[in-house]
């Protein structure tokens, strides 16, 4: 698993087409995976499509790439990931209601199901071929806060099915679009 998958929304709907595109600049300094956790810049490209980048841990995020578009220069359409310095567009889950599954950075407990965390802002990675997202949950950042990027909602087992607690299903918290809410 990489990054954070959308599993369901808060009321077990599908989540298909609840995508934004957005322009993501050459200036960009990191690869850009499906999974990563972006943020408004604040910035639009010629189209007037809004820009975004990597989000970074303790601030607001505005969605999870769901894909890249194809990059047609050079016949790179087989690039899973926007390359660092390369322009391009994203798709993004945005919708607030989303549940994603996420590794963590170390094991959760039972009673930190509704405490809110911040993400691990890792650059994706080439690996195999592909691109992966490097992002997870930074267990440690686990409080009451705010302003914490996820909540947890449930522990999950590795892909084993042991060691509960390595993986969370999370939804978002704090966001450009809607202001956190304390942790359970």
């Amino acid at each position: 698993m990489a990054g954070f998958n959308p599993t369901k929304d808060e009321s077990n709907a599908d989540y298909t087409g609840k995508l934004r595109t957005f322009s993501v600049a050459a200036s960009h300094a990191t690869a850009l995976a499906p999974g990563d956790c972006v943020v408004l810049t604040g910035t639009a490209d010629a189209n007037g499509i809004a820009g975004a980048d990597a989000a970074a841990a303790g601030s607001a995020f505005t969605g999870v790439i769901a894909g890249v578009d194809p990059i047609y220069s050079g016949e790179n359409l087989s690039t899973t990931a926007l390359p660092a310095s390369t322009a391009g567009t994203i798709k993004c889950h945005v919708a607030q209601d989303l549940v994603y599954e996420a590794d963590c950075s170390a094991t959760l407990n039972a009673a930190d199901v509704g405490l809110n965390v911040d993400i691990v802002a890792t650059a994706a990675s080439l690996t195999g071929g592909l691109y992966r997202s490097n992002m997870t949950i930074d267990s440690a950042t686990k409080a009451v806060t705010a302003t914490l990027q996820f909540r947890i909602v449930q522990l999950l087992t590795d892909e084993n099915g042991d060691n509960l607690g390595s993986r969370a299903l999370v939804r978002p918290n704090e966001t450009t679009r809607q202001a956190g809410a304390l942790g359970i």
